[in-house]
């Protein structure tokens, strides 16, 4: 049996060139750097992977990237939302073929769908699936929260072996940690409280913000999960800054300009999502100051 995701898992950012064509040579340079400072998986096409400006092949060629460019070293995540289940399981196997590891979907976004819907969403997904789902759960974006009480017959499928929480409800993040179990993970997707969601049991974090600080995210899992809670606070307040500064401008941009700046060449953000103004580059690149130096 597939064991569960757990670590640091980086929602990776997707490379443009400045015509928004796909840049996948600093993609996979990009990975292999991310996986050099130590992080526990690689997520393509999520939030930060501004995977809904993507097209179905663009898609395709990111995963086969980044599966070629972790060559086994850590699990592929493959962000396969759509608001359609039936096009979720088609992604799912498309996946699949492609050699992912695991398969990450939001709840249906655009339309309204009632608790049951959901469930039978991800349930569909998970029967289908060659690959265990990983559920994302980011109600700021899907504007569809979903219900504890069916995230807690989700995680009971053995298909389905954790989920990705993206929320400052910290009573509910709560009561969604009470899911965990041997098979089934539950981690947070805020940037701002990777500590304190470790420090309460969370199976592991999904960090944008590893993208610019994988390093010191990876040193926060291991400081909370060896009890060096001093350690873990230490760096947590380090990378507040870049914390803050991510919702700058038009998400992911922010987090795109940090690791520009850091060396990378990921380009802009696409549109219909805004560049950054001189005036939000500038305070980004002050947050990067205040970090490294």
């Amino acid at each position: 049996m597939t064991a569960k995701p757990s670590g640091v898992i980086v929602p990776v950012v997707t490379p443009f060139n400045p015509d928004y064509s796909l840049n996948l040579d600093e993609f996979k340079k990009f990975v292999d750097h991310l996986i050099e400072k130590s992080v526990n998986g690689i997520f393509p096409l999520g939030t930060n992977g501004e995977f809904a400006l993507l097209n179905p092949v663009e898609k395709q060629r990111v995963i086969e990237a980044a599966v070629e460019a972790a060559g086994g070293r850590v699990p592929v995540l493959a962000g396969i939302s759509d608001p359609s289940t039936m096009s979720v399981i088609e992604n799912a196997k498309i996946a699949a073929r492609l050699g992912a590891d695991y398969v990450v979907a939001t709840a249906p976004y655009y339309y309204r769908p009632k608790p049951e819907g959901i469930y039978l969403h991800f349930k569909s997904i998970a029967d289908s699936s060659p690959l265990p789902l990983v559920i994302y759960n980011i109600p700021s974006n899907t504007f569809n929260e979903i219900p504890l009480e069916v995230l807690q017959r989700l995680s009971d499928h053995p298909n389905i072996l954790g989920m990705k929480y993206t929320t400052r409800d910290m009573p509910s993040y709560i009561e969604a940690l009470a899911l965990r179990s041997s098979k089934f993970s539950v981690m947070m997707g805020t940037d701002s409280l990777i500590y304190s969601a470790l420090e309460l049991g969370s199976d592991g974090v999904v960090s944008g913000l590893a993208n610019a600080a994988p390093a010191e995210c990876e040193t926060i899992f291991k400081a909370v999960s060896s009890r060096d809670l001093e350690r873990g606070m230490r760096e947590q307040m380090k990378i507040l800054p870049l914390a803050e500064a991510m919702f700058i401008g038009n998400f992911p941009a922010a987090v795109k300009e940090m690791v520009n700046l850091l060396g990378f060449r990921v380009g802009p953000v696409r549109p219909p999502l805004s560049p950054l103004t001189e005036r939000e580059r500038n305070t980004v690149a002050e947050a990067v100051k205040k970090v490294y130096g």
